[in-house]
């Protein structure tokens, strides 16, 4: 770059001396006026080579014009020395912001390697604005360079703008796994600020994002293959090349989730498996093993009371054993009791709950066929009948009734049998009394008549005017006598 030149303006002479008297003597030379005529020349020289030494970067503001040194020191100009350095401040100001944008276009190559004609036309905006200055042209400079300033601003956000749009692109296809996309936005990018270390980390990771893709179907296939020390492996691999990929990251995190969970699941199965073959020590210590690693699981809580409950086998077989005697004594009620108590430490022991609804089942039916032996009049009822039925066949088909109370149930078949075939019975009356048969229903008015019942208990009733009610309970059998329904009592 050339040496810079300093602006010095050039002072008019606006200081007049006072007119000289005429003299006929020989006039002398006027030097003030020579010297005067050769500092404009020199100035001429100036404005003309000036545009061409005075570059954007080189105008020198660091002095004052010294117009003493073209003029006579003792003629100032206050008002051009005035405009001067305010001229010179507003374009100080201006090319402060123009400097520093330049210096971070150049320092960051911004867009330089695809944009240069651009850039180039700004910086000829500010030369042209270099010009104008040195002509004195101030506002006309000040003009220029302030557009030079705006379209320098606007080239710098246009390229931090399409920068940062194309990086975050490619960061995204990257997290995509989008090898060619990825390689597309950061081309462009490159193109706007090469420099950049965002820009290189991601480059970084595209290069690596070919083997990360392969690391990462790899662990997919051997999760497949429920091979997860191997999936975990090359998920490893694959965050170690890139671990900015978040994705990567999830997917340790669910194979490691999966991972326990199988593990997990392996335990409790194998606690399971030792409860059910009698090892309750073993099972205890795998179901403690497991709650210590999952305090809240239901699974080893169920399994470690199992465990705990089981520990009772020999009170368990004892109680077992007493309420089989207790069956074969008939004690039916202090069996079922006995194997309640069996239910209390262990509610699914299978034999415990056969043993309980089995006795239960024998004392009810018991009770009932008791209860129709003691009463077999009751039978007449056909409700009764029915239900007498229903006991019998159950009786019958329950393996502890024909064992223990065969007789009673043979009883209930005989019962059954004749309580089934109708017998005659006579009734008499006479026309003035409403008799009724509780099984039968209202009787047409009769002196005499004659029914077929089945064997049993029944409820006559009779009412007339003038007559307290009758109510008469009779036992229909074989060869009774007739039944007479009259008026007794009078009223």
């Amino acid at each position: 770059m050339s040496d810079r030149v300093k602006i010095k303006p050039i002072a008019p002479d606006l200081a007049q001396s006072s007119p000289t008297t005429k003299s006929y003597r020989r006039r002398a030379v006027p030097w003030a006026l020579v010297g005067v005529v050769a500092i404009v020349l020199v100035a001429s020289l100036v404005m003309r080579y000036l545009p061409e030494q005075i570059t954007y970067e080189g105008i020198a503001f660091d002095q004052a014009p010294d117009v003493n040194q073209e003029t006579d020191p003792n003629a100032p100009l206050p008002f051009r020395d005035v405009k001067l350095e305010r001229s010179e401040a507003a374009a100080r100001e201006i090319l402060a912001t123009f400097g520093a944008l330049q210096d971070r276009v150049e320092f960051e190559r911004l867009g330089l390697e695809t944009y240069r004609a651009d850039y180039d036309a700004i910086i000829d905006m500010a030369n042209a604005a270099d010009a104008a200055f040195a002509k004195r042209e101030f506002d006309d400079a000040i003009a220029q360079y302030r557009a030079a300033t705006d379209a320098l601003l606007t080239y710098v956000q246009r390229q931090e703008d399409s920068f940062e749009q194309n990086l975050n692109a490619g960061i995204a296809a990257i997290a995509n796994r989008n090898v060619n996309r990825a390689k597309t936005s950061l081309a462009v990018a490159a193109t706007h600020r090469p420099n950049e270390p965002a820009l290189s980390q991601a480059q970084d990771r595209l290069a690596n994002l070919p083997e990360t893709n392969r690391l990462i179907r790899e662990a997919q296939r051997a999760i497949l293959r429920n091979d997860y020390a191997a999936a975990e492996s090359f998920l490893v691999k694959a965050d170690e090349l890139d671990p900015f990929t978040e994705d990567i990251e999830k997917q340790l995190q669910d194979l490691r989730r999966l991972r326990g969970d199988e593990e997990y699941n392996e335990l409790i199965t194998s606690g399971y498996a030792a409860l059910n073959s009698g090892q309750l020590d073993e099972a205890k210590r795998i179901f403690e093993n497991a709650l210590g690693k999952r305090p809240n699981d239901s699974g080893a809580k169920t399994g470690l009371n199992e465990v705990l409950k089981r520990s009772d086998n020999d009170a368990i077989a004892t109680l077992k054993a007493r309420a089989e005697r207790q069956e074969r004594a008939e004690n039916l009620r202090a069996a079922m009791q006995t194997y309640s108590t069996v239910l209390e430490l262990e509610p699914n022991l299978q034999f415990a709950l056969d043993g309980f609804e089995r006795n239960r089942e024998t004392v009810s039916l018991l009770a009932a066929v008791e209860r129709i032996l003691a009463d077999p009049d009751m039978l007449s009822s056909n409700k009764e009948f029915e239900n007498a039925q229903e006991i019998l066949n159950d009786a019958r088909s329950h393996e502890p009734m024909q064992d223990r109370h065969a007789s009673k149930i043979d009883r209930l078949s005989h019962l059954l049998e004749t309580a089934s075939k109708p017998l005659p019975i006579v009734l008499v009356s006479d026309r003035s009394m409403q008799v009724r048969l509780a099984t039968v229903g209202e009787l047409e008015p009769f002196d005499r008549k004659e029914l077929t019942l089945r064997p049993g208990r029944y409820l006559i009733t009779g009412s007339a005017n003038g007559c307290r009610d009758v109510r008469k309970t009779i036992v229909v059998a074989e060869g009774m006598a007739p039944v007479a329904i009259v008026c007794d009592e009078p009223i």
